[in-house]
């Protein structure tokens, strides 16, 4: 398959994640466990450059940031699958300017994945639906297929089962990523090793989400990781503490970490927070929620 395109290049924001619920399940026979998850967008992001290259040429030039600059970086692996399902003769050559920390439980990673498929459609003028761009970002990355839909969604099954929510209300974060990375098999062997329930908690987030209740939401932050995490790294439950402390409403590990968020009453306590925190940590952000309007790829 040609694309009669003539689309040269196109830029796209790559947008980070927060868990406001994570449950985590036993291990599945496939190796992976099945999660259920309130999660949501947040602009904190990347920037994605998407430009066509010649036939069977995949290539990732990272300008700024940490990232891989071969095929294991996902956004090329993302490229293939694309180029694979869509029979599409043709290549891409990529852009990418990171601003969102790696191994902190934000989704940098396969937001720039979703970023990419997106991005592929478009140039290629390929016309996918978001189911189709869903399915395909599933294929790279466990929890890819959420920053298609953007906004505020429920994660089950590995992460590639995501139904839209309707946007939750509009929060100020500050989201701080210790000097320490988390292994995301290292966090699950350890909760592994734990007793544990299913909280609910996606159910009562869920709920207080319909009902526009920011008090019931932020009541229901829960993430199975959180206590293991924060239990066995000291950094990063000193940051979690030090949020509190510096008048975040709630606190919460996002995924399976190394980065904590912290919700405040508004932008102006949130960039106070950036101000106290940035002494002792190398990665504060201040940043809010997006709405499906702001932030879906389709």
């Amino acid at each position: 398959m040609r694309s009669d395109s003539t689309m040269k290049s196109v830029t796209l924001r790559s947008h980070a994640k927060i868990n406001l619920t994570l449950d985590v399940s036993r291990l599945r026979p496939d190796g992976y466990h099945d999660i259920d998850s309130v999660v949501q967008v947040i602009d904190l992001s990347d920037e994605l450059e998407v430009w066509r290259a010649g036939e069977g040429a995949i290539e990732i030039d990272v300008a700024t940031g940490d990232a891989p600059t071969d095929k294991s970086n996902l956004v090329c692996r993302a490229a293939a699958v694309f180029f694979e399902r869509t029979g599409i003769r043709g290549g891409a050559r990529f852009v990418l300017k990171k601003r969102i920390p790696a191994q902190a439980g934000l989704g940098g990673g396969s937001g720039n994945a979703a970023a990419a498929i997106a991005g592929l459609n478009r140039l290629y003028d390929c016309g996918l639906s978001r189911d189709e761009l869903s399915a395909l970002a599933a294929k790279v990355g466990s929890d890819a297929a959420l920053f298609v839909v953007g906004g505020t969604v429920r994660m089950r099954g590995r992460g590639d089962i995501v139904e839209p929510l309707l946007d939750a209300p509009e929060m100020s974060i500050v989201v701080v990523k210790p000097a320490v990375g988390v292994s995301t098999s290292w966090a699950y062997g350890e909760l592994d090793k734990r007793e544990r329930r299913a909280s609910g908690a996606s159910d009562v987030a869920e709920d207080a989400i319909r009902g526009r209740d920011r008090r019931a939401l932020l009541a229901s932050l829960s993430n199975d990781f959180d206590p293991v995490v924060c239990g066995l790294v000291p950094e990063i439950d000193a940051a979690k503490r030090r949020l509190l402390e510096v008048d975040a409403k709630a606190a919460m590990l996002s995924g399976s970490g190394s980065a904590v968020f912290g919700v405040f009453e508004t932008s102006v306590a949130a960039d106070a927070a950036v101000v106290a925190l940035s002494k002792e940590f190398a990665d504060v952000f201040a940043c809010r929620t997006l709405s499906r309007s702001e932030s879906e790829l389709v």
